[in-house]
C-alpha cells in the first residue's frame, strides 16, 4: 500500500522522468490520465503491486534496475541511457485500464485485490503499450519497439532469441524488480 504522499512523489519523478527523455507529452499524459496514475501492477497480492499506484511504482522499480545493469555492462555493451530509460517507463502503460477493485470479499480474503475488465482490449500489455505511446505521438527505433513489443513474450522463440540488448535488460530489469516487489510485499 502506499500513501497518498508517495503516490504524488512517484507520478511526479515518473512524468518528469519520461518528459525529459522523449518518453511524454502533454497528449499521452492526458489520455493516461488518474486510471494511469492510479492504477495498479497486477491482480493478486502474491503477485507485485496490486495496490492503488503499484503500475507507476513498478515503472520507476524496472528502470532504477536496468540502469544499474546498464551501467554494469562494459562500455561497448552499454545502450543509450534515453533509449532504456523510454522503455523501461513506457513497456507496461497499456496496464493503465486493464484492473478494476475485486467486488467479492471471499476472494479480497485471499488475497485478489482486482479483477481484469471485460472491455479492456485483447492485446499483449507490449503491444498495447506500444500501439498507445505511438498512438500519441512517441517516437521509437526498431530495438526500442521490439523491446516494448516483445517484453512479455516469453514463449517467442523469435522474441526470446533475436532480442536486442536493450530488450534484454528491460526483461531482466523487469523479473528483478517483481522478485523485489514480492519479497517486499510478502514481509
Amino acid at each position: 500500500m502506499l500513501s497518498t504522499d508517495k503516490i504524488v512523489k512517484n507520478t511526479t519523478k515518473y512524468f518528469e522522468t519520461a518528459t525529459a527523455n522523449d518518453s511524454m507529452n502533454e497528449q499521452l499524459m492526458e489520455f493516461l490520465g488518474n486510471d494511469f496514475i492510479q492504477a495498479p501492477a497486477s491482480t493478486h497480492k502474491n503477485l507485485n503491486n496490486a495496490f492503488e499506484g503499484g503500475l507507476v511504482f513498478h515503472l520507476l522499480t524496472v528502470t532504477k534496475y536496468a540502469v544499474i545493469f546498464n551501467k554494469a555492462l562494459p562500455e561497448e555493451d552499454q545502450v543509450p541511457p534515453q533509449s532504456l530509460i523510454k522503455v523501461c517507463l513506457l513497456h507496461q502503460i497499456g496496464k493503465f485500464d486493464m484492473y478494476k477493485p475485486c467486488e467479492s470479499d471471499w476472494h479480497i480474503k485471499q488475497g485478489k485485490m482486482y479483477d481484469f475488465k471485460n472491455e479492456t482490449t485483447s492485446m499483449r500489455v507490449g503491444e498495447k503499450s506500444l500501439y498507445l505511446a505511438m498512438q500519441y505521438g512517441i517516437k521509437f527505433t526498431n530495438d526500442e519497439a521490439a523491446a516494448i513489443r516483445n517484453y512479455d513474450k516469453l514463449e517467442d522463440k523469435m522474441a526470446t532469441y533475436h532480442n536486442s540488448m536493450l530488450g534484454e535488460l528491460l526483461k531482466t530489469a523487469n523479473i528483478f524488480a517483481i522478485k523485489n516487489e514480492q519479497k517486499n510485499t510478502n514481509k
